[in-house]
């Protein structure tokens, strides 16, 4: 919009307004102001002015009343307010000081625990201290017994019965997880070596666990080989601390015997002191773990039928089958008991070394068989008699070709 407008827009506004003032003046030069007429419309006005201004302070004062119940009823919340804030602030005030109180009871008994895990932590290690001079003492020799701290056992289930198969060979194909009871001794002249010798021939051994055709080329000669260089390799470094009386590796398929090494000492303190030096060693890539192991009669724990090669369980076996040491080292001698045949019925079972119902079928057959072969000797040797006895009572006719035979 240019200047031109805006000044056209303003010229007729004035000029209206000039229009508008003209005609006023000219209206109120018409009008009588001494007639009757006037007179009385100047009274109504002031009439209707009058009954406005009425209205106006009636409007005025209920407006007032209004403002002043609302104003009661505010002062009214307002006090309310005022009391619950204090409350509020009351309350805010408790629960600090309560809080601050609860603190510093905190704080008090964790400096408290602090102090007890300090003394706890000076008297372990005053424990732990003496624990390694009686150790060092036992080692030595300067002390007979070991340290009361190693002879606690440890139960995994105290109110139940003790497992037959944990207590003949120290392990158990359910582990931990067993309903019965497993004693493990705080220490023994046994040491425990668990899945220690690896090899492909025993770990790819079992047909259910991988493919059928992985023993095809293998041979059980190339497995003992293995062990004979494992035996060589680690024999030595269990000597160091101590004769050995015993060394057994178990040749099992099975995953909670294979590879499992027993190495039993002739003194305790030997056994003690290779599992303080070899414990969590490395060995082939793999950490040794060694634990105390009671095995009360190695007749109990290793399988009678297994160098012969009749177990009919064979390596899933869960009694020990084990490797021959090479040049018959630590051998174990077996104790066989003399009895006799009449006995098989007897509730001795001292002969047995892995008892299985499989075994007592097999010595049953075999006492069968041999009660036939006795029966046929004594039936051979019956009909032998008989026809001696026919012959020497029948006369000898001498024009018989046998009689003939003879004088020739």
């Amino acid at each position: 919009m240019g200047k031109h407008a805006e000044w056209r827009k303003l010229v007729k506004k004035e000029r209206r307004r000039r229009l508008r003032t003209q005609k006023a003046k000219l209206r109120d030069d018409f009008i009588n102001k001494s007639s009757v007429e006037y007179k009385e419309w100047q009274k109504e006005q002031k009439i209707l002015e009058e009954m406005e201004y009425q209205q106006i302070e009636k409007a005025n004062e209920e407006e007032h009343n209004k403002w002043v119940k609302a104003e009661a009823i505010a002062i009214q919340q307002w006090a309310i307010l005022q009391e619950q804030k204090k409350k509020l602030f009351q309350e805010y005030v408790e629960q600090e000081a309560k809080l601050k109180m609860e603190w510093e009871m905190e704080q008090k008994r964790k400096e408290e625990e602090q102090e007890k895990l300090k003394r706890m932590e000076e008297q372990e290690k005053e424990r732990h201290t003496m624990f390694m001079c009686k150790l060092k003492d036992f080692l030595s020799g300067d002390s007979i017994d070991p340290p009361p701290e190693l002879q606690i056992n440890r139960e995994t289930r105290p109110h139940m019965e003790i497992c037959p198969f944990f207590s003949k060979t120290a392990c158990c194909r359910f582990g931990d997880l067993c309903s019965r009871n497993h004693i493990y001794p705080g220490v023994s002249k046994v040491l425990l070596a668990t899945n220690f010798f690896q090899h492909f021939g025993l770990n790819n051994a079992n047909y259910n666990e991988y493919d059928t055709d992985v023993m095809l080329e293998y041979e059980d000669s190339d497995t003992y080989k293995q062990f004979v260089e494992f035996f060589n390799d680690v024999l030595p470094e269990f000597q160091k601390f101590g004769r050995i009386t015993l060394f057994k590796v178990c040749n099992n398929y099975e995953k909670h015997l294979r590879g499992n090494t027993y190495i039993e000492y002739a003194e305790l303190r030997c056994a003690v002191a290779a599992y303080q030096s070899l414990h969590s060693r490395w060995y082939g890539g793999r950490q040794l773990s060694l634990q105390f192991c009671l095995v009360g009669s190695w007749n109990n724990a290793l399988c009678g039928l297994a160098p012969r090669r009749r177990c009919p369980k064979g390596r899933a076996c869960n009694f020990l089958h084990v490797f021959k040491n090479p040049n018959h080292k630590f051998s174990y001698n077996r104790t066989y008991s003399r009895r006799n045949s009449t006995d098989l019925n007897s509730s001795s079972r001292t002969w047995r070394w892995s008892e299985s119902p499989e075994k007592e079928v097999e010595s049953l057959k075999e006492l069968s068989r041999n009660r036939e072969r006795h029966r046929h000797k004594s039936k051979s040797t019956n009909r032998k008699s008989k026809t001696h006895k026919r012959r020497s009572k029948s006369p000898i006719r001498h024009g018989s070709k046998r009689t003939n035979l003879k004088m020739k």
